[in-house]
């Protein structure tokens, strides 16, 4: 099994940038039908490769793999591009993939420096309530970027059409209806994944006794607090579009800066 995840490790990151390549000339080139084959054949690969690594990791460490920093930002690179699958499917266009498999590959990449044995958790967290806890707050993770991602190309695309920019860009993105429903798709769903981690959390720490999360730890509420008002906003107010594209950025980063601050977190 390490012979296996040594071959994987490497081609990793070589099969997303076959596929980044293979995305971008669909995007930039004329001739999308000959490209998007390509495209479709190097995710499928890529994807492979990337789920294979991850039950080899669980074979070779006799555990789930999401105990170190290494292995969550692999399993959060995997949610990435689990979810790119379900935009392209539910947008029914290759268009996007340039964009939204490029943080995937970024994770995948960086989550390779720093896989390794040493476990850095107490014996309290090794429970499979934490499992579920951070399986949920890793989705959510991968909802709400997908959702930045798709909030970014909107605001591009609306700017292009404010200024009358008819260029390139602007003729190959999808929509801007088609990008605002995906980008509020995505939030919604990282918000309830979110929830639902915190409740998961929460039974965590009454049933392990655990003192639960310090008044430092919190931040994490605050990236609820704004992904919930917009999809409250969107609901209630209408506010579609150019402002709920801002919100959900606005979010973003603030789940950037309270993850950098380290104001998320358990502790016993």
């Amino acid at each position: 099994m390490e012979t296996f995840v040594a071959i994987l490790k490497p081609l990793l990151p070589a099969a997303y940038l076959v596929c980044l390549w293979h995305y971008a000339r669909l995007f930039f080139s004329a001739d999308e039908a000959r490209h998007t084959q390509w495209a479709n054949i190097s995710l499928a690969f890529a994807f492979a490769v990337h789920t294979g690594l991850l039950f080899g990791l669980a074979a070779q460490y006799h555990r789930c793999p999401l105990w170190t920093q290494g292995e969550a930002l692999l399993f959060l690179a995997w949610m990435l591009a689990f979810i790119h699958v379900l935009s392209e499917w539910s947008a029914d266009t290759r268009r996007l993939g340039f964009f939204t498999v490029g943080p995937a590959a970024l994770c995948a990449m960086a989550a390779l420096s720093f896989l390794g044995r040493d476990l850095v958790l107490s014996e309290n967290y090794r429970s499979s309530w934490f499992i579920f806890h951070i399986l949920a707050s890793l989705a959510a993770y991968a909802a709400f970027s997908l959702a930045a991602v798709l909030a970014a190309l909107y605001l591009t695309l609306h700017r292009k059409l404010k200024h009358k920019t008819f260029d390139l860009t602007f003729r190959k993105l999808p929509p801007l209806e088609k990008l605002d429903k995906l980008s509020a798709m995505w939030s919604f769903l990282g918000s309830l994944l979110m929830l639902a981690s915190t409740f998961i959390g929460i039974g965590w720490v009454r049933r392990e006794g655990l003192q639960g999360m310090s008044s430092r730890e919190i931040g994490i509420f605050a990236v609820l607090a704004v992904f919930l008002s917009a999809a409250g906003s969107r609901r209630i107010a209408g506010w579609r579009g150019r402002r709920h594209a801002i919100w959900i950025l606005t979010g973003f980063v603030v789940l950037v800066l309270v993850n950098l601050a380290g104001l998320h977190g358990f502790r016993f």
